[in-house]
């Protein structure tokens, strides 16, 4: 029971991560990438490949909090 309330828990933080993390970077491409410079593609890159990691997470765990295994 503590193990699904756990995954429960990490779902939903990954997922609101993930989302955050999509408003950060759709703002910087609307708002930003005409002044992006070196760095500034590296910071970008590196919020993309935490934005993937962290929806993996979510969509992983997903199915584990939607349809929870019966419990015994």
């Amino acid at each position: 029971m503590i193990l699904y309330i756990m995954k429960k828990i990490i779902f939903y933080i990954a997922a609101i991560i993930a989302f955050f993390m999509l408003i950060n970077i759709a703002s910087i491409l609307i708002s930003d990438f005409s002044r992006l410079t070196d760095y500034g593609f590296g910071y970008l890159a590196g919020k993309v490949i935490l934005f993937f990691i962290f929806t993996a997470v979510a969509i992983f765990l997903r199915k584990e909090v939607i349809r929870p295994k019966e419990i015994s």
